[in-house]
């Protein structure tokens, strides 16, 4: 008789494009169906990720709480409980701190049979209050904690509350055939560039994508651009991107000279596109857990300068797949963008090699594959395995 499927929800505060929200939207449709039965619940909103999970066959539930941390989210933490008793889920794994705390103590309530929390980055998201409170509470009610890069593991592994063995590092992964340089024709997105954006055919194109945030490095990204434009006048930025900074970035470019040089185009769901048309990709982060962005370049063939933060050493070697550089750094980001603009050789070369690295260590299978092994090793209360 084949065994029960296992019932994995996945619980996480919004579903819009984001770091967590795109890899969540990457994992719960590829696992085994044979095996498992994903869903997601969302705390807050959905958006474009729960549209696309939904439409491969993974149940997505918006309990629209509203206000995490209100007198009112106690209902709502019961509310969850309830629904995870009801659908009986064997495994309750939780992405981002708000989860993490609402996930943890719903599922223990609700008698799930093994909870995994996750790390996507080195602390910056948490403040003091709820590093605390996900110390003093959450970890010690936790089976395993997910980390998605060595660095972040090593960060997570300084917390109070863990005890051996409780973190487990699974990198991120990337769809290979979605985002496959073979499939994207450069001289066709090229055209489209230029009708969408003016972006002339003698010009090299060099894109960041990302949220527009303090802690994604884009005004050091400008100021670099003015270096870069000084020494290579048909150069353009693509910001691709959108958040609490677009104003102030706007108004950041105007003022150093570079109304014409950049174009902020919003969010985008054509990534594959827009990255294929690019000659540099810059990740200018002051800090990271492990890029998606860095390993959807990498797959495209793209070059990266990256900054030598979090887990992007962890994933591009300076000077095979791109280049690594201090954050903070504009000058040294500059004088990366340019070395790879004067010598396309080496940037082709780079390309290449990333294109390898990312199908040797980072695809989105062997990402599955490690998930899936973590589910059905895990303990249940009582003393089993999952």
């Amino acid at each position: 008789m084949r065994p029960a499927k296992l019932r994995v929800a996945y619980l996480i505060d919004k579903l819009h494009r984001a770091g967590a929200q795109v890899h969540l939207g990457q994992l719960a449709p590829a696992l085994d169906r044979r095996a498992f039965e994903p869903e997601v619940v969302c705390l807050l909103a959905g958006g474009a990720v729960a549209e696309e999970l939904r439409g491969q066959g993974v149940p997505v539930e918006v309990m629209g709480l509203g206000r995490l941390y209100a007198p009112r989210a106690v209902l709502g933490a019961l509310r969850l409980s309830r629904r995870l008793r009801q659908r009986q889920a064997d495994v309750l794994h939780t992405y981002l701190v708000s989860a993490n705390v609402f996930g943890t103590l719903a599922g223990r309530l609700a008698g799930v049979g093994a909870v995994v929390t996750t790390r996507r980055d080195t602390g910056f998201s948490r403040n003091r209050r709820l590093r605390l409170v996900e110390e003093w509470l959450v970890n010690p009610l936790a089976d395993r904690v997910v980390a998605n890069s060595p660095a972040v593991a090593e960060a997570a592994l300084r917390e109070r509350g863990l005890r051996d063995g409780q973190v487990v590092t699974i990198p991120n992964g990337v769809d290979l055939e979605r985002f496959d340089p073979a499939r994207v024709r450069r001289d066709e997105a090229r055209a489209w560039a230029l009708r969408e954006w003016g972006l002339a055919g003698d010009e090299k194109a060099i894109g960041a994508i990302g949220s527009l945030t303090p802690v994604k490095g884009h005004a050091d990204l400008l100021q670099a651009a003015v270096r870069v434009a000084a020494r290579h006048a048909r150069t353009r930025l693509l910001i691709v991107g959108d958040g609490p900074l677009r104003v102030p970035l706007e108004e950041q470019a105007r003022r150093l000279g570079l109304r014409e040089r950049v174009v902020f185009t919003g969010v985008r769901e054509d990534v594959a596109r827009v990255l294929g048309l690019l000659d540099v990709v810059v990740l200018p982060s002051h800090t990271e857990g492990l890029s998606n962005v860095l390993l959807e370049a990498m797959a495209m063939a793209r070059p990266v300068v990256a900054t030598d933060v979090g887990g992007n050493p962890d994933v591009l070697r300076d000077g095979a797949c791109g280049r690594l550089v201090p954050a903070r750094d504009p000058d040294a980001l500059a004088a990366a963008v340019i070395e790879l603009v004067e010598d396309e050789a080496a940037a082709r070369r780079m390309g290449v090699q990333a294109r390898a690295v990312v199908e040797r260590r980072f695809s989105r299978q062997r990402m599955v594959e490690g998930y899936e092994a973590l589910y059905r090793g895990l303990p249940r209360r009582g003393g089993t395995a999952a």
